[in-house]
């Protein structure tokens, strides 16, 4: 029996159980991938002429989806948002300033993001190309890649591609000028020495758990194969009717269970995982997201879309519903 008492996440695991099993490696399809950006491993940094030297610095808080073809790369894309009060360039002060309305102003404008709408092979790397948003101001840009190894995977369950990348901004394109209203120091003398190239380096690790390979949830799986999802149904509403907070984060483990049904060819199971999911936490964007994308895998693109433009409503940066609408659209 199920102790509803116990209010701590992870609760499938308990809830549920791990038993072992077997998956074919057929099940695993050859096709294009959703990965996540990892952003540890991945690095925005900016380089600025200043005075007699150069300012450098990044940002912390990039998120970001790759959808990923390694047999035909063009039809890959990306959606990557960044938060612009992340910036950082080694002085707490010139953050400071940076973060205000005489650069970036990110009280006004939180967020920089890239979604790619081309990409087309260049030589041996890649060209993608798409809108930049940044500083309220919109400019496409086409952002030269090229991938550092072939997909790895890693023995740990998740298989990993990188890939790295440079481009030159004029900032005055985006409306940032400088100034020095937060900063009497930085003079009309000081600033006229601020160049307008920003030379912006990347380097991205995105990454998505192998499914197929992935172990954890073989005992829901076989719990589900012998007695449906109904009762795990009515044992998570009964939970969350005692103590509404007790399902906090389940949407996670929902999620993970159902992407390993899709991998194991049993997506009607998954559908209906993830449609508990949204019952359960409707706020969840990243419900929606998943089940949007669940959708889309199985041909549903109306239903897909619509549990996109839901997530988007509830979270308008989510990079996974980002990138499905726009290939939805």
């Amino acid at each position: 029996m199920l102790n509803t008492s116990y209010r701590t996440v992870p609760l499938l695991g308990a809830l549920l159980g791990a038993l072992a099993a077997t998956t074919p490696a057929s099940a695993q399809k050859v096709a294009a991938r959703e990965l996540s950006l990892e952003a540890s491993h991945s690095s925005v940094e900016f380089s600025i002429g200043f005075l007699t030297g150069r300012v450098k610095g990044r940002f912390d808080d990039v998120r970001g989806t790759l959808f990923y073809d390694g047999e035909r790369p063009e039809r890959s894309s990306i959606t990557v948002v960044i938060g612009a009060a992340s910036i950082h360039s080694g002085s707490r002060h010139r953050d400071e300033h940076l973060r205000s309305s005489d650069f970036f102003d990110v009280t006004r404008f939180p967020h920089i993001t890239f979604t790619s709408e081309r990409v087309t092979r260049a030589g041996n790397g890649l060209l993608v190309s798409g809108p930049l948003e940044m500083h309220g101001a919109t400019r496409n840009v086409a952002i030269p890649f090229r991938q550092v190894r072939p997909l790895l995977e890693d023995p740990h369950g998740s298989d990993i591609v990188n890939f790295e990348g440079s481009l030159r901004l004029a900032r005055k394109d985006f409306g940032i000028l400088g100034g020095a209203k937060f900063n009497s120091w930085f003079d009309d003398i000081r600033s006229a020495t601020m160049a307008d190239s920003v030379d912006v380096m990347l380097e991205i690790q995105a990454w998505e758990t192998n499914f197929v390979r992935l172990r954890r949830w073989d005992g829901a799986l076989d719990r589900f194969k012998r007695e449906g999802i109904g009762p795990t149904a009515k044992r998570l509403r009964a939970m969350k009717a005692m103590h509404a907070d007790s399902i906090d984060g389940v949407d996670w483990e929902l999620d993970q269970i159902a992407r390993t049904l899709v991998a194991r060819e049993r997506p009607a199971e998954a559908i209906e995982l993830l449609e508990l999911s949204v019952e359960l936490l409707p706020a969840s964007a990243a419900s929606h997201a998943s089940l949007s994308r669940v959708y889309e895998l199985t041909g549903d693109r109306r239903a897909a879309l619509a549990s996109a433009e839901r997530a988007l409503a509830l979270n308008a940066t989510n990079t996974r519903a980002l990138e499905l609408a726009r290939r939805l659209r």
